[in-house]
């Protein structure tokens, strides 16, 4: 049986690739949500379209590191072994503003630095040929661009920046590359890359169908940014199970299973050595 967590998934695209992943009864697909009653709901829907009873609803708010840290141990001691993890929970800088309870921006919280200690605290626990895949966006190169603003910026002052959305998801790739550097200089056979899905309408994120009008300006304005549902966690659920992509890492997947060259941004190699450094501190890991 292989591990597939899959965090937010009980909405949008993380609930779309859960349940087509979960069609394979060689998966069991966990659903790595903060809201417990929209897990256990998106699991009981799940298991019913798809006839897999290896499905399960944890509790996580990516947003708390003590929360990733209770996860962590209870999926450890429940299941060992991780194949698949999906770092897809994500809020928008719309909707969501302030700080967290531990002090940190929100969506940098949220974004990114929860799958951060997630991720690493999974790590040693991933099959020989596990897989990680960190959902970003092409948002992390939004019209008109963006400049490095140096990591506590981003951690701690950054509640009233438009932009806090669009370095959130700048900072997963550089997390994907920097992670992918580590891992091949350990000869590791477990793989990191970046999946952008795009701009999709039909999803709670972006507002669902009562955002048609939205949808269809980016559609039509800006084609290289919109995203279908269903196509995107198709090849979400592609990268995720099937064999061809074992091998691949360190990779920007742009709304399907073709890769591409990110923003110049994102490969400027202090940045992210800037924010694994500075991640690291703030979640008192240390060993790497």
């Amino acid at each position: 049986m292989k591990n597939v967590i899959i965090t937010g998934a009980n909405s949008g695209l993380g609930f779309e690739t859960a349940k087509k992943i979960a069609k394979d009864k060689d998966y069991r697909v966990i659903l790595a949500c903060r809201n417990d009653e929209k897990a256990k709901q998106a699991m009981a829907d799940i298991t019913a379209a798809t006839g897999n009873e290896n499905t399960d609803a944890m509790k996580l708010d990516v947003s708390l590191l003590s929360s990733v840290r209770k996860f962590a141990e209870e999926y450890i001691e429940k299941y060992g072994t991780v194949n698949v993890l999906i770092n897809n929970a994500g809020i928008s800088s719309m909707r969501e503003s302030g700080t967290t309870a531990e002090g940190f921006e929100v969506v940098f919280a949220t974004n990114y630095l929860g799958h951060f200690l997630l991720t690493l605290l999974l790590l040693p626990h991933f099959s020989d040929v596990g897989r990680i895949i960190n959902i970003t966006s092409d948002m992390h190169n939004p019209p008109g661009g963006i400049e490095w603003q140096g990591v506590e910026y981003l951690a701690y002052k950054a509640m009233a920046d438009r932009r806090r959305y669009a370095y959130s998801k700048l900072c997963a790739i550089y997390f994907t590359h920097k992670l992918d550097e580590i891992l091949k200089s350990r000869e590791s056979s477990v793989t990191v890359n970046s999946f952008n899905p795009g701009f999709m309408a039909a999803t709670n994120f972006s507002g669902g169908h009562a955002d048609k009008l939205r949808s269809f300006a980016v559609k039509t304005t800006m084609p290289e940014r919109y995203g279908e549902l269903g196509s995107s966690s198709d090849a979400l659920t592609r990268i995720a199970t099937e064999e061809g992509f074992s091998k691949v890492s360190g990779e920007y997947f742009d709304r399907s299973v073709n890769t591409k060259r990110s923003s110049d941004l994102s490969y400027v190699k202090e940045n992210g050595e800037e924010l694994w450094a500075k991640s690291l501190e703030y979640c008192g890991i240390k060993g790497y």
